[in-house]
């Protein structure tokens, strides 16, 4: 499970980044950002929650992991560690889980609603900056699940403060939706009564979790089954009930056949009373005292009715669900033809055809302002031509290289469960995939367009968002480093084993690479071949001296009697400068990549690019190391 948990966080990283960058730099002409959609303003709020969250997590797991196979003592309280930095390093990633799962949702239904009310929805921008927030407070409440761990009453009126303020963009959108609501010309349509069952569910999730910002009564409540109930109103009543909401508002675009609305109201109305029946009780019986975790309970505590009853709307749920599969299997097989624009819709997709082209557009639609689609259907300017479309699509080239590098990266997961030699398999099937992947298409096609609507090339856009995440990433190592600094109870200590002038030595060679990396980068934009080979090469030796040094310094330690078992300061010197001695051995064979394309002529000035992303990457190893310098070696 910790494998696939590790896997699964790598590939989530790595599609947000592709999200991020396609959102915000792919959009149409006309398209601020403020002319999105709100379902793809809540993707991408979603996708940048991914890029931040998952990090400390991964961190957590690879403590576990190494505490499991190697004997380090991230978690061994008898060593000194702390069974509290997993909570805290979970819930970091787990409160935001909470909207990386809603958000959509939210998004959902702020296009449902308005297209069935036939007006705009109202406060569209307070919708989305109240989104935004969402996200951002998100990262400032992880500690509210943490109340009976015995944080201390300054951490517990701090996160309870922001537990409340997280609620008042939540309410925003709530009153927002409502007010979308009023006045309008409802239709009543199978994803309209699933949005409205959203608002009201969600509503009620939202009431019984903002009870929790108080620590007396999470206190109470905590692991009883009103919190069981609480997270079922947010995640099924809000998520499951958005998703039913999406789904049938765009079946009819992605099949081109329509659902059956009665059908589909029944499953509605299942589904609804079911869960209400499923869970609603569950706050009476976690207020009496039912714990959750348990598979049975004595006689006679006045559980076994409500039980019962959640027990039956449990089924309910599921003949629920089998309506929609049934549903969803006739509309495939004979369902009605559905036009191009079935609903009356507001935005851009219901222009094409249901479904669409595998490429969507012919040509990529000019936007003069939100709404565009229904403005020319029913504008001051409705029945005029749209606006003059701009530039053809471009479609990615095919590829099986990625399904290489996950075959890869599959069999280094199962290698660590088997066999060392299953494990150095994987490693090579991946950099082979990596490589041949890069250097595919070495030369983007003419017709192709890397700068894209923010004026930035997409890679270096890329490379941005992903160094964001690394700094989540090494920010939880360096904490945790901080945290357990000066807990361990054996020795040998930081000031009895560490070497500064030798590891001065390495610093100042790092950070002199820095500076052949901006000579190289300037040698290829003007297309001088000789000094970019020099340079690009001299960058990758001053790391590789980095890395011998590094070697050196490591197994000195362990002469020396520090190895990652020793104490809790060994698990946490070697996994901190290790992962950072890791970054540095991919900047080395990128550089010494980037080396071999320019000895082959194929570095020219448009390809400077490239240099400049491995820079960027490379500058930011190097930035820091100088943190893990000052913290480690400078500071006792």
């Amino acid at each position: 499970w910790l494998l696939s948990l590790l896997v699964l966080g790598v590939s989530s990283m790595i599609a947000a980044v592709n999200f991020i960058v396609t959102i915000l730099g792919m959009r149409a002409p006309g398209m601020t950002l403020m002319r999105m959609p709100v379902f793809v303003w809540m993707t991408l709020v979603v996708q940048f929650l991914i890029v931040l969250a998952f990090p400390p997590v991964t961190v957590g797991l690879i403590f576990l992991m190494f505490d499991r196979f190697f004997g380090t003592h991230f978690y061994d309280v008898a060593a000194g560690g702390d069974l509290h930095l997993w909570q805290h390093l979970f819930w970091i990633f787990g409160h935001p889980e909470v909207y990386i799962l809603i958000l959509p949702a939210f998004g959902i239904v702020s296009e449902v609603l308005p297209t069935f009310a036939r007006k705009p929805l109202f406060g569209a921008p307070v919708v989305i900056y109240s989104g935004v927030l969402i996200g951002f407070f998100g990262f400032g409440v992880w500690s509210h699940h943490m109340f009976a761990a015995g944080m201390g009453p300054v951490a517990d009126a701090a996160f309870s403060i922001a537990t409340m303020l997280i609620a008042i963009p939540t309410g925003i959108k709530i009153f927002n939706w409502l007010a979308t609501l009023w006045g309008g010309s409802l239709r009543m349509t199978t994803a309209m009564h699933f949005a409205i069952g959203l608002v009201g569910l969600f509503t009620i999730g939202g009431l019984s979790g903002i009870m929790h910002a108080s620590p007396p009564v999470d206190l109470q409540q905590t692991d009883t089954y009103f919190v069981v109930a609480h997270f079922h109103y947010v995640l099924i009543g809000g998520s499951l009930f958005g998703i039913f909401a999406g789904v049938y508002y765009w079946w009819p675009k992605m099949t081109g056949r329509f659902l059956d609305e009665r059908l589909g109201k029944l499953g509605f109305w299942l589904l609804f009373v079911a869960f209400n029946a499923a869970f609603f009780p569950q706050h009476y019986l976690g207020a009496i005292g039912m714990p959750r975790r348990i598979y049975t309970y004595a006689a006679g505590t006045g559980w076994a009715f409500w039980n019962l009853v959640s027990t039956v709307g449990a089924f309910g749920i599921a003949v629920g669900v089998l309506v929609f599969a049934v549903n969803a299997w006739r509309s495939l097989r004979a369902g009605a033809p559905a036009p191009a624009d079935p609903w009356d819709g507001r935005t851009l997709e219901w222009r094409t055809s249901s479904p669409p082209p595998v490429h969507d557009f012919d040509e990529i639609p000019a936007v003069s302002g939100r709404d565009t689609f229904w403005r020319e259907k029913y504008g001051p300017r409705r029945g005029a031509p749209p606006a003059p479309a701009h530039d053809h699509v471009h479609l990615p080239a095919p590829s099986h290289w990625p399904v290489v590098i996950g075959l890869g990266i599959a069999l280094l997961a199962v290698g660590a469960l088997t066999h060392l030699a299953v494990v150095a398999l994987g490693a090579l099937v991946a950099v082979v995939g990596v490589f041949r992947f890069a250097l595919e298409h070495h030369r983007t096609p003419a017709h192709a367009q890397q700068i894209g609507s923010l004026g930035v090339d997409h890679r270096k856009v890329a490379m941005w968002v992903f160094l964001g995440s690394e700094c989540f990433l090494f920010g939880t190592l360096i904490a945790t480093y901080l945290a357990y600094r000066g807990r361990s109870v054996v020795g040998p200590y930081p000031h009895e084993i560490l070497n500064i002038p030798v590891t001065t030595l390495s610093t100042f060679d790092l950070l002199m690479s820095s500076l052949l990396m901006v000579l190289a980068l300037a040698a290829v934009q003007r297309g001088d071949q000789r000094q970019a080979r020099l340079w690009l090469f001299g960058t990758a030796l001053f790391g590789l001296i980095f890395l011998g040094f590094q070697a050196f310094e490591f197994t000195t330690f362990v002469h020396e009697g520090l190895t990652l078992q020793q104490n809790l300061f060994g698990s946490t010197f070697f996994v901190l400068t290790g992962f950072h001695g890791g970054h540095v051995t991919v900047g080395v064979i990128w550089l010494l990549s980037l080396w071999v394309l320019a000895l082959r002529g194929r570095l020219a000035p448009v390809d400077a690019i490239k240099v400049e992303v491995a820079g960027l990457y490379w500058h930011f190893v190097d930035v820091v190391w100088i943190a893990i310098f000052t913290l480690l070696y400078l500071i006792p």
